[in-house]
C-alpha cells in the first residue's frame, strides 16, 4: 500500500513538472511568405518612377548626342587645318603660324572630348543614384505593408520566396499557399493607384 502511494505522488510530480515546463516553452513563431519580386513588379509606383528615370535617360542622351555632333564638327575642321598645314607652297612664318593653330585646335578638340566623357559619365551615376533611391523607397512601402499585415495575422516571420541564397537556389524551397501574402500585400499597395484617365499623378 505505501509502494503504490510514493508511486502515484511521484506521478503526480512528475506531470507537475511536466506542465510546468511546457508552460515555460514559447510558442514556435508562424511564418508567412511573399514574393517581393511579384509585388515589386506588380507595383503601380514602380513603372511610374521608372518612366520617369526613362525620360531622364532620353533627355541626357540627346544632349550627348549634340555634343558629340559638336565633337565631329571640330574633328573635320581640325583635319581641314593639318591638311592645309601640308601646302608645300607655305612661307616658313605662315607654316609657324598654322602649327600654332593645329596645336591650339587640337587642345580645344581633346578638352571637349574630356568634356563629353565628363558629362557621360556623371549622367549615368545619377542615373544609377536615382534609380537605388526609388528602388530603397518603394521596397521600404512594400515592407511596411507587409510588417502591417504580418501583425495583423499573427505571423512572427515573412521570408522572400522570391529569393535566392548564395548558390542561387531558392531561400523558400516549400511554403503552404495559405501563408503567402503577395496578393494582399499587392492589392493594398495598389489600392492608391490613380485612375485611368484621371490625369492625377502621384
Amino acid at each position: 500500500m505505501r509502494e503504490a502511494t510514493m508511486k502515484f505522488v511521484l506521478t503526480v510530480i512528475l506531470v507537475l513538472l511536466t506542465h510546468a515546463t511546457l508552460a515555460q516553452v514559447k510558442p514556435a513563431l508562424a511564418i508567412a511568405t511573399v514574393s517581393l519580386d511579384k509585388v515589386y513588379n506588380g507595383y503601380w509606383k514602380k513603372d511610374q518612377e521608372y518612366e520617369k528615370l526613362k525620360k531622364k535617360q532620353e533627355d541626357d542622351r540627346g544632349k550627348i548626342e549634340k555634343y558629340n555632333a559638336e565633337l565631329s564638327k571640330e574633328g573635320d575642321a581640325l583635319q581641314r587645318m593639318i591638311q592645309r598645314l601640308r601646302d608645300p607652297n607655305l612661307t616658313a612664318a605662315e607654316k609657324a603660324k598654322r602649327q600654332q593653330q593645329v596645336a591650339d585646335k587640337q587642345r580645344a578638340f581633346q578638352q571637349l572630348q574630356q568634356s563629353i566623357q565628363s558629362a557621360q559619365n556623371s549622367a549615368r551615376q545619377d542615373l544609377e543614384l536615382e534609380l537605388r533611391k526609388v528602388r530603397k523607397g518603394i521596397i521600404e512601402e512594400i515592407q511596411q505593408v507587409v510588417a502591417a499585415k504580418a501583425k495583423a495575422k499573427g505571423y512572427g516571420w515573412v521570408l522572400d520566396k522570391s529569393g535566392q541564397s548564395a548558390a542561387i537556389a531558392p531561400i523558400v524551397v516549400f511554403s503552404v499557399d495559405g501563408n503567402d501574402l503577395t496578393e494582399e500585400v499587392l492589392e493594398q499597395l495598389n489600392l492608391s493607384a490613380p485612375k485611368k484617365g484621371s490625369g492625377v499623378k502621384k
